[in-house]
């Protein structure tokens, strides 16, 4: 096992050396392994998820590459940016003062670190600040767009090893290696499913022969109903949210394509009927799931009556439900929130929802003017804003706030479009530069 332990060490420090020789090896690897949160490396004891080491060795590499460049080529310029640092600046304050009061503020600093803090700097500042040329860009997409696809296939795939006429069957992770790399719960497949369904209309645009476009809409469809397979009631919702606002922006303008939708939208209705019906069927015998979401909803009020300003610490809402009688009666160990609000409201307060919520409507703001500026001029700005936001509104009713799965899609669109401002003002200046001339 200490030989096993030893060998697993020396592929993490050669990697390590990757990332820090060619940073973009780390965001590859990170954009490779997004979904990979229930396979484990584990060394001396120490536990982390795949996803989060691919994506600290990134970390690692940049930060140690940077401090290289700054010791020993001290002509190469290079400019650190922090996106989205106001915002996340006064999250994090509201944690810290939340830590400050907490019953058990090391648990909580430790919370913070952990996840908070550990998703800024690793899934949002770190590609943020090695993705500098479209090419690295492009390549990330495509990579996380295959690592939708291992999804995809794994949930197909597990359908083949369910009972089909005795058991309720649906899209789940399959077992591998000893673990559920995507996941054992169906809502953490739909969550990435209903990004990556949109990353594949993403794809669409980097792709010009209409062949290869035919075989992207059938793959973009495949998802779409992998999403509808996985009988996530959030997942539903959210792709429903999805296809309406595509279907708005894309038809707006184009009164025969509207009625094209229509028709569309009721062929599928009907086609997709038997699909409707097992869901009912089977929410019918799932009251002991939303029950127990409404129990860790009062949880969260009742916490929030105690302590509403400023919460009782970051981590604490999982220490709540073990300490609530009722929840452990009934349903075992104790669960995190299933829904950022509630999570934030108990760990802190008042003042860390409105600070979350700052963030979330800085990022619906930006993906709006985004879309407003450049569709449909530049088709694929929709698309990566759909993909980029499914993820973020998921967690309003799910438990991944704090994972790399989540913002490392958004952070690849905030990019994307920082090159898009590029070459539109390099164009108007082009434009102006010739109607002097």
């Amino acid at each position: 096992m200490e030989n096993m332990n030893i060998l697993i060490l020396t592929l993490i420090l050669l990697t390590a050396l990757l990332c820090i020789i060619k940073p973009k090896i780390g965001v590859y690897l990170t954009a490779a392994s997004l979904p990979i949160i229930g396979s484990n490396f584990s060394f001396f004891g120490f536990i982390i998820p795949i996803a989060d080491l691919m994506a600290l060795l990134s970390l690692v590499g940049f930060s140690f590459n940077f401090l290289f460049v700054k010791l020993f080529r001290p002509k190469i310029q290079i400019e650190i940016k922090w996106p989205l640092f106001f915002p996340f600046l006064m999250f994090f304050i509201a944690n810290l003062i939340s830590i400050f009061l907490s019953s058990n503020p090391l648990y909580s600093l430790y919370y913070f670190l952990r996840w908070p803090l550990f998703l800024y700097f690793a899934y949002i500042f770190t590609p943020f600040n090695i993705i500098r040329d479209v090419k690295t860009l492009k390549q990330s997409i495509i990579l996380v767009f295959f690592s939708a696809m291992a999804v995809l296939l794994s949930g197909y795939f597990s359908l083949f090893d369910q009972d089909w006429q005795n058991n309720f069957f649906r899209i789940k992770s399959l077992y591998i290696f000893n673990s559920y790399p995507f996941g054992e719960n169906h809502n953490l497949i739909a969550e990435f499913l209903n990004i990556g369904v949109f990353f594949v209309l993403v794809i669409r645009e980097f792709v010009k022969n209409k062949r290869q476009k035919r075989i992207v809409d059938a793959i973009f469809a495949l998802t779409a109903v992998g999403v509808i397979m996985t009988f996530s009631r959030t997942g539903w919702i959210i792709l429903v949210l999805q296809l309406a606002i595509y279907l708005y922006y894309k038809t707006k303008n184009d009164k025969k394509e509207k009625m094209g939708v229509i028709m569309l939208v009721l062929f599928f209705s009907i086609i997709l009927s038997p699909l409707l019906w097992k869901m009912s069927v089977l929410q019918d015998s799932n009251t002991s799931s939303t029950e127990n979401r409404l129990l860790l909803t009062e949880i969260s009020l009742q916490a929030f009556k105690e302590k509403p300003i400023f919460g009782h610490g970051s981590g604490e809402f999982i220490n709540l439900v073990d300490n609530n009688i009722r929840f452990k009666a009934k349903y075992g160990e104790p669960i995190d929130s299933h829904g950022v609000v509630q999570k934030i409201l108990a760990e802190n307060g008042l003042f860390g929802l409105v600070s979350w919520l700052l963030i979330i409507i800085y990022l619906l703001k930006f993906c709006l003017l985004a879309v407003k500026k450049y569709y449909p001029r530049v088709r694929w700005v929709l698309p990566f804003a759909l993909a980029a936001l499914g993820g973020i509104f998921f967690q309003f009713l799910n438990t991944s706030y704090y994972k790399g799965k989540v913002w490392f899609p958004l952070i690849l669109f905030m990019i994307a479009i920082q090159f898009s401002e590029q070459l539109y003002d390099k164009k108007n200046k082009n434009s102006s530069y010739s109607a002097k001339s």
